[in-house]
């Protein structure tokens, strides 16, 4: 059993959400329950505790407090990221936190992801008057709306357009450690696995038609390269095809998709039957999904 607001919101009443298993035999759920016994043993946020790695807290709901033993191995995550997209030709940038709400609908988050993101008014609330220490600040409510970046896509491609001169200085790798918010709700917020504040190591790749296949290829390689150093030898690769709504036309999207998978082909991750692999001596096939692109 577990908590949950209705609809989501913290203002509603306190419901009760309660979780159920099935098997079909006994022998499969004194498996899993073994299972249930180990996964508690190894639980992130216990471990965390007893390591002094972080915490949290509902003074900040979803937010992580690193404490220094734990800020080490973060430190050094990052090192080694540096390294690696140094040596793939990519360029670290930083974008900024707060962004015009203009520019978030101009990319389409506002409308496809606004209930998802912690927006701002872009003005100073008065104060309140004297002998109403006690009250809230005042907002106008007619101020421009600004928006935390939920993700880095809108601010790198306004860095794109501030230094390109020429199609031959392409292709441009831009690499991010961006901080990021997305306004979870309370329920679904889980250690380390679901949060509201998180940093993604994020990056995109500007670059001409003719450079796709090659660029896409370099890059399966380089993520190969960065699993298996961290000890990832069995994951899976899998190739996300056109949505139900989407711009451009059809005739677009089966290029975009046929250079992916010649690119993944080419990286040497491509199963039958479209299942994509992480290395050949162990390959796990999955059928394409229709999330994105």
């Amino acid at each position: 059993m577990s908590g949950a607001y209705w609809r989501g919101d913290p203002k509603n009443p306190m419901l009760s959400r309660i979780y159920g298993t099935a098997w079909l035999n006994k022998k499969q759920l004194d498996a899993y329950l073994v299972r249930l016994e180990e996964a508690a043993k190894r639980d992130h946020r216990k471990i965390g505790q007893e390591m002094d790695l972080f915490h949290l807290q509902a003074e900040a709901h979803g937010s992580v407090f690193w404490h220094p033993n734990g800020f080490v191995i973060w430190r050094a995550l990052e090192a080694y990221m540096r390294r690696r997209i140094d040596e793939a030709g990519y360029q670290e940038i930083k974008t900024p936190q707060l962004m015009d709400a203009r520019q978030w609908e101009r990319s389409g988050h506002w409308g496809k992801y606004r209930e998802n993101m912690f927006v701002v008014p872009d003005e100073i609330p008065h104060a309140p008057e004297d002998g109403q220490e006690d009250e809230a600040p005042i907002l106008s409510g007619e101020a421009d709306l600004m928006a935390l970046k939920p993700m880095n896509c809108p601010g790198h491609v306004l860095v794109f357009k501030q230094g390109i001169t020429s199609y031959r200085e392409l292709p441009i790798r831009f690499y991010e450690n961006g901080s990021c918010h997305r306004n979870e709700p309370h329920g679904a917020l889980h250690g380390l696995m679901r949060v509201r504040q998180f940093t993604q190591d994020d990056a995109h790749i500007f670059c001409r038609e003719d450079q796709i296949v090659e660029e896409v290829r370099a890059f399966c390689e380089l993520a190969d390269r960065v699993y298996k150093d961290l000890g990832f030898s069995g994951y899976g690769v899998k190739l996300a095809l056109r949505p139900d709504k989407r711009f451009g036309s059809d005739e677009d999207w089966d290029k975009a998709e046929a250079e992916l998978r010649d690119a993944v082909v080419a990286a040497g991750m491509a199963t039958e039957e479209f299942g994509w692999k992480s290395c050949p001596e162990k390959a796990r096939s999955t059928l394409p999904s229709s999330s994105g692109t």
